[in-house]
């Protein structure tokens, strides 16, 4: 494959700046840092010592063995057509785009040009453009695509120091849900939770140093554990009458109250399957919804 360790990436927001910086740093060559924005072009030209930043890729530019097509999905298909139209030789290259919902045939107009094609998706979250490179150790990398694709990408996590999970087009919606509540949900349900606590006079500062702590001890708990036994709380000893209060308190707030009940509903199949009493069981299911 033409020079597999130089590399350029396309689309210099979060994630494409942190991907580059992290492959830099174990020794790829970054090329060329493509993005319409030019300011946002040449801080991820910066972040990882790429040689060169522009708005666009040209017949002429040789942007290395690997580009990664870090852009929003909904621009994937657009910016995937404008790749194989600028000229470039694509043949003998690997393409990957890093969306972990959309399907790895969005790059087919580069594979019709001759480049191995996959998509590479990180179960990690970027809020910042500089991601630590620690961001990137141990996690697991979505994978799917064609064979030959799919082992290119998996030497790429494999350079990261990451796993490959390889999925079939058909799973990755749901794989992208799971990580989405694993992630998103969480930085939601947190907000949510400030929310309440304001609402009882505690600042941004104080909510925060009351349930990070908290959220952190869990997210523990479940890594030693398991969710099954890392359930703790008043429905996982089935005390219907705490959850009532909380529900009548929760009157007020009523997108946190939608809340408690989705996740004490499933808090319920936990506490259930770990050997709650039925009738226990019966009394929270009533409170709760769903049966």
């Amino acid at each position: 494959m033409t020079g597999a360790r130089s590399f350029s990436v396309v689309g210099a927001g979060r994630l494409g700046t942190s991907l580059a910086a992290a492959l830099a740093r174990r020794g790829w060559k970054p090329l060329l840092i493509v993005d319409p924005d030019a300011r946002a072009a040449r801080a991820c030209r910066l972040a990882a010592g790429a040689v060169r930043a522009t708005r666009a890729l040209r017949a002429g530019d040789r942007p290395g063995g690997t580009v990664f097509v870090a852009v929003p999905d909904g621009a994937l298909a657009r910016v995937a057509a404008g790749l194989a139209r600028s000229g470039v030789p694509w043949a003998g290259r690997a393409v990957f785009h890093t969306s972990g919902l959309l399907p790895a045939r969005l790059l087919a107009p580069l594979a019709a040009k001759g480049a191995v094609t996959a998509a590479l998706h990180p179960a990690q979250s970027f809020p910042r453009p500089d991601a630590p490179a620690s961001a990137f150790k141990g996690i697991a990398w979505g994978i799917e695509g064609e064979p030959a694709g799919v082992e290119a990408a998996t030497a790429v996590v494999r350079a990261l120091g990451g796993r490959a999970l390889l999925l079939a087009e058909k799973d990755k919606a749901l794989y992208h849900a799971a990580c989405v509540l694993a992630s998103n949900a969480v930085a939601a349900l947190q907000g949510a939770a400030a929310g309440l606590l304001a609402a009882v006079g505690l600042g941004e500062e104080e909510a925060s140093g009351l349930l990070l702590p908290l959220a952190q001890r869990t997210l523990q708990n479940v890594k030693d554990l398991g969710p099954e036994k890392a359930l703790t709380g008043p429905v996982a000893r089935g005390d219907a009458a705490a959850v009532r209060k909380h529900l009548e308190a929760l009157r007020a707030h009523p997108a946190a109250r939608e809340a408690y009940l989705a996740l004490g509903r499933r808090s319920l199949e936990l506490a259930e399957r770990r050997g709650l009493a039925r009738g226990r069981v019966r009394s929270l299911r009533r409170l709760l919804g769903g049966g």
